[in-house]
């Protein structure tokens, strides 16, 4: 988690714990970003290093960190999630 943090806070990349997105709040939002990544944002594809299955527990695992108070969180990006 060198990019969110282990915590979902973000470093690099967005914070997991807020509830802005900058590549949409749905589920099935994490799962295409998980697989096909944002190459412009730096964020790699998955799909080629994991299975369908890691692809989901990897989304589900993200969606835990929905509302959690990670120490020291990246500021909000994106927009909120309505």
């Amino acid at each position: 988690f060198t990019c969110h943090a282990a915590h979902g806070g973000g470093l690099i990349g967005p914070n997991f714990t807020d509830d802005y997105y900058i590549h949409g709040p749905t589920y099935a939002d994490s799962i295409r970003i998980v697989t096909d990544g944002v190459p412009a944002k730096g964020m790699i594809p998955w799909k080629t290093q994991l299975k369908p299955e890691q692809i989901h527990e990897v989304s589900s695992y993200i969606w835990t960190l929905r509302g959690t108070t990670p120490k020291a969180p990246k500021a909000p990006e994106g927009k909120k999630a309505e």
